[in-house]
């Protein structure tokens, strides 16, 4: 039976549906970002952005911008991966000591998750802490502008951000249609020196958002179609961002599919990847793409008899298959899932778990996912300790 959160879920997905912002895409969209904050008569940005970028020069043409622009910009630059309240903190400190008047995030999806609790506390009381839930954000957070530089998490298009705490290490989950931003660049130029390997992780991130959220029982046309695109997009042009970096179609492609993707899981949820990720993630430190991307095929192979159907059309629309032999369609997807990872060289285990966590990760994800989830199958405690055991040992083919 659903849970009042997932109930509430549904709610906000069929009355109010998350609105997508208004996009900039290509090469020197950033600018025109830059320039869209200037008509909306912002002047006094907080930019929330990747040390990375800041530090070696990629923000100095979006930085001259702002200030021929006469926008006044206090850079906070400290968010780290699976980010904590220490880090909304320091950044809000910040806001509220310079009086921003909005917020620009430059950056992967921690960056984007704290400027979100950031653009939202401003108004809120400078809380951050008493946001943490579903519908918390009363007051319409500070404007909020986003450059994604990672093609992953889709938090540029998402209604949610993930916030762990710094003592116990829990995830803070945000969920209000206020985080959305409004205004959203994606610009390839910022991207073309993401490492390999950290390109594949969050693009097989963005792939699992679109494949749970197209697997969801909480699903919507709009939401079954973006996923579907985003899916071939992202088979069609993963591997060539991966292996050429500088390949500007490839990187913009990809982006455009971890924006669809994180449109379509807003609306639709997700499923018992990121049920089970987030705990590992929190306890091990374990980049969320990378987690996600190995137990994927996993939990394929658990929901398949499910969700057969499913899995055949996204066959169907790779391969261009009409075969009407579902089971053999599903096979084939799950196989094709298999194949881009070796390509990509995501590993099929994570060498980190210790078995004295299984439990709690267990219990942890269970409750996750009866709370917030529409999965098309319902885990057991053996399922997921069958999963995590399957992370230990790298054998992905469980429940066959």
């Amino acid at each position: 039976m659903a849970t009042p959160i997932k109930y509430a879920l549904k709610f906000l997905s069929t009355f109010y549906p998350p609105q997508k912002p208004l996009v900039f895409s290509g090469a020197g969209s950033t600018l025109k970002l830059a320039r869209s904050i200037h008509s909306s008569s912002k002047n006094n940005v907080l930019l929330i952005a990747d040390r990375f970028l800041n530090e070696h020069g990629f923000l100095v043409d979006l930085l001259k911008e702002l200030e021929s622009l006469s926008i006044s910009t206090t850079i906070y630059d400290g968010s780290k991966p699976n980010p904590t309240l220490n880090e909304v903190n320091a950044a809000l400190d910040l806001a509220k000591q310079h009086q921003c008047d909005s917020v620009l995030a430059v950056g992967g999806g921690s960056v984007l998750d704290v400027a979100k609790v950031v653009a939202a506390a401003c108004t809120n009381g400078y809380n951050a802490e008493k946001l943490v839930g579903i519908l918390k954000v009363k007051q319409q957070p500070l404007s909020l502008f986003a450059v994604p530089t990672t093609s992953g998490s889709g938090s540029e298009t998402t209604n949610g951000a993930v916030i762990s705490d710094p003592i116990s290490h829990q995830k803070q989950f945000y969920v209000d249609p206020k985080l959305i931003p409004r205004v959203v660049a994606l610009d390839p130029t910022l991207q073309v020196t993401l490492p390999a390997n950290i390109t594949a992780a969050v693009g097989m991130d963005a792939l699992t958002h679109a494949i749970e959220a197209y697997l969801s029982t909480n699903n919507f046309s709009d939401s079954d179609a973006d996923a579907l695109t985003a899916i071939k997009l992202l088979f069609n042009y993963l591997p060539t961002a991966v292996t050429e970096g500088h390949n500007l179609e490839a990187r913009e492609n990809v982006a455009q599919a971890s924006f669809l993707a994180g449109y379509a899981f807003t609306k639709a949820s997700l499923g018992y990847v990121h049920g089970i990720s987030h705990q590992i993630s929190a306890l091990y430190n374990t980049p969320h793409g990378l987690a996600n991307a190995v137990i994927l095929p996993r939990v394929l192979r658990f929901n398949k008899n499910a969700c057969e159907k499913r899995l055949a059309d996204i066959e169907m629309m790779l391969s261009g298959d009409k075969s009407t032999d579902t089971a053999k369609l599903a096979n084939q997807f799950i196989k094709r899932l298999d194949q881009l990872s070796d390509t990509l060289e995501i590993p099929t285990s994570l060498g980190e778990l210790q078995l004295d966590d299984f439990s709690k990760i267990s219990k942890s994800a269970l409750s996750e996912a009866r709370k917030s989830y529409a999965v098309p199958k319902v885990m057991k405690n053996k399922d997921v300790m069958t999963i995590l055991e399957s992370l230990v040992d790298g054998n992905r083919n469980v429940f066959i």
